[in-house]
């Protein structure tokens, strides 16, 4: 079986008895990174629709409209619908397609061109191919031809953007030709913004001039074939490996430009009104699609990750001397560019949308500290996060309040307060949430924003004068808080406050992603966790599910419950071009099936490597190069209940440290040499050089 493939046989539905069903599209859909495209038709025409990262509509104000915006469609017209089939090439960036009598081939090429080929019988006409762009939230539309290409511009502008935003299609035929008792046409349809270029017509106008098609498609394909040859992984369970092979393929499709990360929904935006202004929510959803990309070994996903954050700094300044503070406090959310749509002048919270939480920048910081411990990369840390992660320290240095001996958080909320009601806001129906008392989020978020910064500046050699403090807050941070819950030990969602919800998994964040609790903790703690993890069965939650499956391999749970809890994702939730429809947002349950798969393979974040840790051991299965803490790439294969082939490649030169029955021997690849290793039990450790290769037998 192909798991880089699926088939997609019905037209998509986006409706619900006329009603629309969310904004989360079900056509086809591909990406380069930048540049996205996404299937619909009406009767009888197939509509192809553009956008791109970078584009948006600059207007500051919680309820204005602004946000990104769509770029425009491509319309194929005239089309036998009564026969629908397309099929997505993961590993090539292609989709083919048939329409009755009409085949076509679509990909988007590296170069921000969406390339077409339309085939018909000879007998047949070749249907009309036009570009088009929507004039809605003001936008200012025109339209010319240059040499031959049609050519529309799209922007924003005026007193109401603190921002002029420019997007550019321009549509030009290739090759019409009859071969082989076939009509066959060639087009391609050409992107830019403001951001690629101040001349961004001309810029458009250029690609479009400069496309080849064979060319192009050769490109498309070579990158999906080395992005896929950075990790692989390989399963007897054929519907999971391909869900896991088409979600890293949908996130890398949106996290290609490095100016512009994706919001809520990405780059397959299909109109002008998407939830939330298809923003950064910095409790989450931001975050979340990035859980797997390090163990997948796919640390440049991350690039563009820190811009709109580090964009943020100068009022993330602002908003922490709001409460006393210093360093960088955060809203609930932003766009690029420090886009305001956090500002509401009836909201309780200094006119700003913080919903109770200070945790936002602390969960900001959750994925480059991901980076650190899985690539030590000192260079590229000073150099993007470091000074972010060492002042979001800061903050909870002067908020955090020590009282007998111990770090407490005050006034955090676990869940969001919706301050958002203005004047219908009620106090005293969230008189616990306004006094909440050590959120058990917020604590393993900022125990692993201590824990991170004080490893970081110690390998960088920086802020030696914060290490005492540093030290005493990661000695006596309050402890996770627990009650009794159905007559077991469970986790708190706060000390003071809220007490615990059915729905959702914020009292399971601190174990994953915060990443406190594992196979090295406390076996009580481990218990407690259990405990919590299973008083309600929520792998079908509709927000958290991206978090709540892996926190389970973190914790060892019954590995059947977690193979099963992502087939019933896949059942209630995924669509036929395989994301998924949850309310929460767009993209950031494309993680969820590599993030569960990877944490059930392989685990080393607590300094050691676990292989196979969650996994049935009836069940073979084999991955290479994923992505361990320390910065190892680690291959190995499951047969039989054993492991074998186990290879480990070092990056950086640290000590490396491995749990794992019968080891006898570590030979060091290059020249077949075997090298000293301490043992202790199934526990192996020894010293590595950068860019070297391990065997270990």
């Amino acid at each position: 079986m192909n798991t880089y493939f699926n088939e997609i046989t019905s037209k998509p539905v986006n409706t619900d008895g006329g009603k629309i069903i969310y904004r989360i599209p079900a056509g086809a859909m591909s990406g380069n990174g930048d540049l996205g495209i996404v299937f619909d038709n009406s009767e009888k025409d197939i509509i192809i629709y553009i956008s791109k990262c970078d584009f948006w509509k600059f207007a500051p104000g919680a309820h204005n409209d602004g946000g990104i915006k769509s770029v425009g469609s491509i319309r194929i017209r005239n089309i036998d619908l009564s026969e629908y089939n397309i099929r997505q090439y993961f590993d090539k960036g292609l989709l083919e397609c048939r329409f009755g009598r009409i085949t076509a081939e679509i990909f988007v090429a590296p170069e921000n061109t969406v390339c077409l080929e339309i085939k018909v019988p000879e007998t047949d006409e070749l249907p009309p191919v036009t570009v088009e762009m929507p004039d809605t939230c003001s936008s200012e539309n025109s339209a010319s031809e240059t040499n031959g290409m049609k050519c529309l511009v799209r922007k924003f502008s005026g007193k109401e953007v603190n921002t002029e935003t420019g997007a550019a299609l321009c549509l030009r035929e290739l090759e019409s030709k009859v071969s082989d008792g076939f009509r066959i046409s060639r087009f391609c349809v050409s992107a830019a913004t403001n951001f690629d270029s101040p001349d961004y017509a001309s810029e458009a106008v250029r690609l479009a001039a400069d496309c080849d098609y064979d060319l192009c498609k050769q490109k498309t394909s070579e990158k999906w074939q080395k992005f896929f040859s950075a990790s692989k992984v390989t399963l007897e369970d054929k519907e999971i490996e391909s869900f896991y092979n088409s979600s890293l393929y949908h996130l890398a499709g949106c996290m290609g430009n490095k100016e512009f990360p994706p919001g809520l929904f990405g780059n397959f935006i299909t109109d002008d009104f998407f939830p939330w202004a298809g923003d950064y929510h910095m409790n989450y959803n931001y975050e979340a699609p990035y859980y797997c990309i390090f163990s997948s070994n796919h640390p440049e996903l991350f690039d563009g990750y820190m811009v709109p954050v580090n964009d943020m700094r100068e009022e993330a300044k602002r908003m922490a001397g709001l409460f006393g503070c210093k360093g960088y406090a955060f809203p609930v959310s932003f766009g690029p560019k420090a886009l305001d749509v956090y500002s509401q002048k009836d909201c309780k919270e200094h006119g700003i949308l913080f919903l109770g939480q200070k945790s936002h920048a602390a969960y900001a910081c959750v994925i480059p500290l991901m980076h650190w411990f899985s690539t030590y990369d000192k260079e590229y840390a000073l150099r993007n996060y470091y000074d972010f992660v060492f002042n979001t320290a800061a903050f909870w240095e002067d908020y955090l309040v020590k009282e007998r001996g111990r770090y407490v958080i005050k006034k955090d909320a676990a869940h969001e307060i919706p301050f958002y009601r203005g004047e219908k806001f009620r106090h005293i129906t969230h008189f616990g949430q306004l006094n909440t008392v050590n959120a058990i989020n917020s604590l393993g978020l900022v125990k692993l924003l201590f824990k991170g910064v004080y490893d970081m500046a110690k390998e960088l050699g920086l802020n030696e004068e914060k290490y005492s403090l540093w030290e005493d807050i990661n000695k006596n941070l309050s402890d996770f808080p627990t009650f009794i819950k159905k007559g077991k030990k469970c986790f708190r969602y706060s000390e003071f406050g809220i007490r615990w919800r059915d729905d959702n998994t914020v009292g399971l964040q601190h174990i994953y992603p915060a990443s406190q609790i594992g196979f090295s903790s406390d076996e009580k703690l481990l218990k407690i966790a259990r405990n919590t993890y299973f008083i309600n069965d929520r792998t079908l939650d509709d927000n958290g599910s991206n978090s709540y499956l892996p926190a389970g391999a973190r914790i060892g749970v019954d590995p059947a419950f977690l193979i099963d809890g992502i087939h019933r994702n896949i059942k209630e939730f995924a669509l036929p071009n395989r994301l998924f429809r949850h309310h929460g947002g767009g993209i950031e349950h494309l993680t969820t099936v590599p993030a569960t798969v990877n944490e059930m393979l392989l685990q080393g974040y607590e300094g050691v490597i676990r292989l196979f840790p969650c996994w049935d051991k009836n069940m073979n299965a084999a991955f290479e190069n994923l992505r361990a803490d320390g910065a190892f790439l680690v291959s190995a294969s499951l047969e039989n209940k054993k492991v074998s082939s186990l290879k480990i490649r070092s990056l950086r030169g640290r000590k490396c440290t491995v749990e794992c029955d019968g080891i006898k021997s570590v030979i060091r690849e290059a020249d077949k040499k075997e090298i000293p290793f301490s043992k202790d039990g199934s526990t192996v450790s020894f010293e590595t050089a950068a860019d070297e290769t391990y065997i270990l037998i």
